[in-house]
């Protein structure tokens, strides 16, 4: 082999080497990710119109924690580059804030630069622990990181705009209007990054 053929052979190596993880950290122009619990689940069939004509990739489960929705975050983004992250977690978590502020910093960090986020606040009954201060922790972490933006789900449901059956999930309105949410901030605060 000559010293050129050599030189040409390691150059396409390299590249090859490179494209896969270039070409996996090129954004899908308007893809939208949702990972989040039973409240994720419910948007499912209002939500995709709403944000159409982006794909919209679903990561949701009943009963997640945040732990367990970083995971899935984790694993979503080594394959996608959405535009926007849409988060719908804390509500099965426990009640303290230090722990819920980690598990914020955790996401935020898992998320790539240039990528909006939208985070649902939470409301739950007393029996599964205060959510004030979780509220207030995210509330913080918006002002900290202008990626992050919260929808005020709490705030619709003191104001009786929805009404929850069992004191976490809203009937099928609900459900619609807490889309509306997610889709209004998206369109008011994600378009830069959509």
């Amino acid at each position: 082999m000559t010293a050129r053929a050599s030189v040409c052979s390691i150059a396409a190596a390299f590249l090859l080497a490179l494209a896969p993880a270039d070409l996996a950290a090129e954004p899908r122009s308007e893809t939208v990710l949702v990972v989040g619990d039973s409240l994720a689940v419910g948007l499912e069939p209002y939500l995709g119109p709403l944000v159409a004509p982006r794909g919209v990739v679903w990561d949701a489960s009943h009963g997640r924690t945040t732990p367990e929705g970083l995971v899935r975050l984790r694993a979503e983004l080594r394959t996608l580059t959405p535009r926007a992250v849409l988060l719908s977690l804390g509500t099965n978590d426990g009640p303290r804030p230090e722990r819920f502020r980690d598990r914020i910093h955790r996401a935020l960090l898992a998320i790539p630069a240039g990528i909006c986020v939208v985070w649902a606040d939470i409301r739950r009954p007393a029996r599964k622990g205060p959510y004030r201060p979780l509220n207030a922790v995210l509330e913080r972490a918006a002002r900290h990181d202008r990626r992050l933006v919260v929808v005020h789900w709490s705030r619709a449901v003191a104001r009786h705009r929805v009404r929850l059956i069992d004191g976490i999930h809203p009937d099928k309105s609900g459900f619609d209007y807490r889309s509306r949410l997610f889709a209004d901030a998206l369109r008011r605060s994600c378009s830069a990054s959509s």
